[in-house]
């Protein structure tokens, strides 16, 4: 068997004088030729020795890395010639193997967004979570396809083999400076993001979060023995940071129940959720799966979704009065849910909508989570869903503070960190302490 190298000219505009490098490979019967996309100057190149001559102008890295490259497939082709196999795709897969070594690697290998597919299509967490892995995906296809098209490395992959602390670091500034990456290239992303979801510049929060899914996966991946990489362990998880909670007192919730919303129906019926939401202080995703066979002998009882892999349980919450009014109101509903749900968004706009009009502005003290700064902001402008379930437990907590009998009602897992964060929410709590020891 003879593997030879001769030049082909490269007949396109602004090429002359430039050939590619062909291989033929000959064995008795067998007679192969392919062009590679390797180029080379045509009056600077030496064929006897495959190089390029000594002083010429060409590139000194090119002029080193085109022999190596020549000799490296002539080696391979030696190594995997079989005569019974030998044909133009293997000649042509073997030229490709050593030009692109990824492309090599990845047809042996599922890519970190397979393995990711298959991660999301085995979940069986909550769905709040699986959305965010799935967001997560597609932010990782966007990373490879801007490292491919915008960057120019178009052999660029992930594998969950080889990714390295670098890759991660490199993929937490893309999430970070997608939104303006998005304003720069936008014919590149109009194929990826949906006008209507543009993206908008991430809080510290929210890229911490998303590393610490993409550590979570990685785990995954060594635990179904996919890898011995270790990677994630050496990024290491972060703990995002938190304000203190602001939430609703007793005083704002009751002004909210007594509120005349009959002229406005759609808002009175968010507002019978939301005062609902806060004697129960569920998650919104629980709150919505609710349904009247939830309610058993004055008391609501579900099994809380998110921590119900480590933790299941099941949470029984007595129904106070001004509760069970709201449930009566909708007994005739014609659902099976408790009560006239609206789409989150729906509700988490309606919620500061009905704030505002029922004056529930007291100025709060926020985290800035771009910065790490606070700034103060009138409530109804930063309500939400989840400030029932802060109402719920703020509240308990200023009567009782006891993490453990709370959260037997809030569903909060054992060594929640949430409840440190309500150790510091009340002044009066504190006068009332050193008026003991007066």
């Amino acid at each position: 068997m003879k593997v030879s190298v001769y030049l082909r000219e490269v007949k396109e505009d602004g090429k002359q004088g430039v050939s590619c490098i062909c291989f033929r490979v000959r064995d008795k019967e067998i007679d192969i030729k392919i062009a590679s996309e390797l180029q080379v100057v045509d009056k600077y190149w030496d064929g006897g020795a495959l190089r390029y001559r000594q002083n010429t102008v060409v590139d000194k890295d090119e002029q080193k890395h085109i022999p190596k490259q020549i000799a490296a497939i002539i080696e391979l082709i030696e190594s995997s010639f079989d005569r019974n196999k030998a044909d133009s795709n293997w000649l042509r897969q073997s030229i490709e193997d050593v030009l692109h070594p990824n492309r090599a690697y990845e047809r042996n290998h599922p890519t970190l967004l397979a393995r990711m597919a298959e991660y999301i299509k085995q979940h069986d967490g909550t769905k709040q979570t699986k959305a965010q892995i799935e967001n997560l995906h597609h932010k990782l296809i966007r990373y490879v396809a801007y490292n491919r098209e915008i960057a120019g490395n178009q052999d660029f992959n992930l594998f969950v083999e080889s990714i390295t602390l670098e890759d991660m670091n490199d993929f937490r500034e893309y999430v970070a400076n997608e939104h303006l990456l998005y304003m720069e290239y936008p014919e590149f992303y109009k194929d990826y993001i949906p006008a209507q979801y543009k993206p908008q510049e991430k809080s510290s929060t929210t890229i911490i979060n998303t590393m610490n899914l993409l550590c979570v996966f990685l785990h995954w991946c060594k635990k179904m023995g996919y890898t011995s990489n270790e990677v994630f362990l050496q990024y290491g998880c972060k703990v995002p940071v938190y304000g203190d909670p602001f939430f609703l007192s007793i005083e704002e919730r009751n002004i909210l129940y007594d509120a005349d919303l009959s002229e406005i129906p759609q808002l009175e019926a968010i507002r019978d959720i939301f005062v609902f939401h806060c004697y129960i202080g569920c998650r919104v995703g629980d709150l919505y799966r609710l349904t009247k066979e939830n309610i058993k002998d004055g008391f609501v009882e579900y099994m809380p979704q998110k921590t119900k892999k480590c933790e299941a349980k099941t949470v029984r919450v007595p129904l106070h009065e001004k509760a069970q009014r709201i449930l009566a109101k909708y007994e005739n509903y014609n659902s099976d849910k408790l009560l006239p749900f609206r789409p989150v968004y729906t509700y988490n706009n309606g919620i500061r909508e009905l704030l505002k009009h029922c004056g529930i502005d007291r100025m709060v003290t926020v985290l800035d989570t771009h910065g790490y700064k606070t700034v103060q902001k009138p409530l109804y402008e930063v309500a939400s869903s989840h400030t029932a379930r802060k109402t719920f437990v703020g509240n308990l907590y200023k009567q009782v503070p006891d993490p453990n009998l709370i959260a037997s009602m809030s569903g909060h897992v054992e060594g929640s960190r949430a409840f440190a964060r309500y150790r510091n929410i009340d002044d009066d709590m504190k006068r009332k302490l050193v008026e003991m020891i007066n």
